[in-house]
């Protein structure tokens, strides 16, 4: 691998470091060995200021109504109320200050911590994808916060926030590429990974990437409405409008506020998270960017995908729009995360039918239909959903279609099937049906056999699993 150029030293790195990071590292077993490797970093100074967020201007409310109340009065006690937030502000320095990084033998090291150290460790082998993200006060200051996935770990401990934004695009490429000799390596060994078989690494040119899709926000904002959110917040407004015309006091409905803010919430949370996705095929795998205020770059890398999701409304369906989203391999999600952590990431959030085939294509290959239609007595035990309910599937994946109203299909890869499971409830008894459910790491997707004749989802209880362990043999 060859190093880049050693004008710029890496980041944070005192003189010592920037030399050993100009020599290179030829260690045994250090399969990241670029100008992030040697030696602590630290994090860029003004991370504290991004950390506070949105808490800065209101600490400035708060300051200007603490200046006004305490006018004409004892000056001493305001001094008090601004030392105590000054104290309060200063937990993110010293943050920032006893946390330190370091990649080395291929490993990525965070330590944080004034009285109770934490170290922690993360291998580059078990990284799954590392995101860039922006928030707003971070894209004025330049900066950006790196977001590691790495399977069954917490994501609140694998984020490097903040580094310069050139910074964080070069380390992440860095670490992506330790990651990939890393685990080529352990498969056939450091000896047979030849130079040029090692992916890019910082300083040699970009590859031209192809841009696949680009959300437009005129129909992001009109499909948002005519969602389920958008339903149920037009719902709240309409309720509001209506006591406030029959009573005409606006104490009536002062009880509804909580409800419009947390839809108002809702909406603007999809809406700034979806706005402008792009997606384009990079050597790597496909790289995502979206965000209004707060933008997020994030690759799916291959071999990560847990599954795939085509989402169809029946009031989309009107205009020819589905939504697709993918399940991909990641961390745990903290407690106060969890809801966001059970949503899929869209990479269509809202587009047309052939963009959605197009881009199946990229992210499946072989794309099997849910061409098997459900026994008639289904029709008596769903009879809304028997129209959409079907499966499919080849040596490769297992589709299976569902829902009354949103018709939702899914694919899932057998080789990332853990366990398989046979169902049968009093009324698919009297009926003679079963169902087969499959279970994937995570399960935030699922494509479940559903309502078969029972001698078929006997049969298909014996064949999956030995597709399934066909498909991990082909993995290696």
């Amino acid at each position: 691998m060859t190093n880049p150029p050693s004008a710029q030293p890496p980041l944070g790195a005192c003189p010592g470091q920037a030399d050993a990071a100009r020599g290179g590292s030829d260690s045994a077993g250090s399969d990241s060995a670029g100008p992030y490797s040697a030696g602590w970093h630290r994090l860029h100074p003004l991370t504290p200021v991004v950390r506070a967020g949105t808490r800065l201007l209101s600490l400035i409310v708060v300051l200007a109504g603490i200046a006004i109340l305490r006018q004409g009065q004892d000056k001493g006690q305001l001094f008090t109320d601004l030392f105590v937030i000054a104290l309060a502000l200063s937990g993110g320095f010293i943050s920032w200050l006893v946390t330190r990084w370091q990649v080395a033998d291929g490993v990525l090291r965070i330590e944080t911590g004034l009285i109770r150290r934490d170290s922690r460790r993360f291998p580059l082998t078990q990284i799954q994808a590392i995101d860039v993200v922006q928030t707003g006060i971070a894209r004025v200051l330049g900066l950006a916060e790196l977001q590691l996935r790495v399977a069954g770990s917490d994501s609140s401990g694998g984020r490097l926030a903040c580094l310069r934004l050139a910074d964080a695009e070069a380390l992440r490429r860095e670490l992506l590429a330790g990651s990939a000799s890393a685990a080529r390596s352990a498969v056939i060994g450091p000896a047979s990974v030849p130079p040029a078989a090692m992916p890019a690494e910082i300083g040699t040119a970009p590859v031209p990437e192809r841009k696949l899709f680009r959300t437009q926000p005129g129909r992001l904002a009109v499909a948002i409405v005519l969602s389920r959110a958008g339903a149920i917040a037009a719902a709240v407004v309409a309720v509001v409008v209506v006591v406030l015309a029959l009573t005409g006091s606006t104490a009536a409905i002062a009880s509804f506020f909580p409800a419009l803010l947390g839809m108002a919430a809702v909406v603007w949370r999809q809406f700034n998270s979806e706005y402008g996705t792009r997606i384009a095929a990079v050597p790597d795998g496909l790289q995502l960017r979206s965000g209004l205020i707060q933008t997020t770059a994030e690759t799916i890398r291959p071999g990560r995908v847990q599954g795939v999701r085509l989402v169809e409304p029946m009031i989309w369906r009107l205009f020819g729009w589905c939504r697709l989203e993918v399940d991909v391999a990641g961390p745990k999600e903290r407690r106060e995360n969890r809801s966001e952590g059970r949503r899929l990431r869209a990479v269509i959030p809202v587009g047309t039918r052939s963009e959605a085939e197009q881009m199946l294509g990229e992210l499946l290959g072989s794309r099997p239909d849910p061409a098997s239609r459900p026994p008639r007595q289904v029709r008596f035990k769903a009879p809304l959903q028997y129209h959409n309910l079907g499966w499919g599937g080849d040596d490769h994946y297992v589709v299976a279609a569902r829902g009354r109203v949103c018709r939702k299909t899914t694919w899932v890869p057998l080789e990332k099937v853990q366990s398989f499971r046979w169902v049968q409830g009093p009324v698919q008894r009297r009926l003679g049906l079963a169902s087969v459910l499959l279970d994937v790491a995570g399960r935030r997707v699922r494509a479940d056999v559903e309502d078969r004749s029972a001698r078929e989802a006997g049969d298909l209880l014996t064949r999956l699993p030995a597709l399934a362990r066909s498909a991990r043999a082909r993995l290696g």
